[in-house]
């Protein structure tokens, strides 16, 4: 059975509590990267298996979000203000659908594209 984290909601609603899937974290992440035309996820890290780098790795300690990405990145391209400013894009982003901010977006590039 695999381990699945949940962030849990700090507010304490009438009904229960209120818990996302780390899975969320993940999905809106991709969604960022393949947005930007000039990164990409490092398809050659091979298929996302339990105990290895994945491509995105979304993790919730002591109800915190930390994510980390794997990417290549376009030859000619600016690495240091494209990986800030894809900091900020997952950070903004998943804090406007989820209300949740994320403690740390950690970029790894591994490849340049040529």
């Amino acid at each position: 059975m695999a381990n699945v984290e949940y962030y849990t909601y700090k507010e304490s609603p009438i009904n229960g509590d209120i818990m996302m899937s780390v899975q969320v974290f993940d999905i809106i992440t991709k969604q960022c990267i393949a947005e930007d035309k000039d990164i990409d996820l490092d398809s050659t890290r091979g298929f996302s298996m339990s105990g290895s780098k994945n491509l995105v790795n979304c993790r919730i300690v002591d109800n915190q979000v930390y994510i980390t990405v794997h990417i290549k990145v376009k030859y000619g391209v600016n690495v240091s203000q494209k990986t800030k400013s894809l900091q900020q894009r997952i950070a903004s982003t998943i804090k406007e659908i989820t209300n949740v901010n994320v403690k740390a977006v950690d970029i790894v590039v591994v490849n340049i594209e040529f």
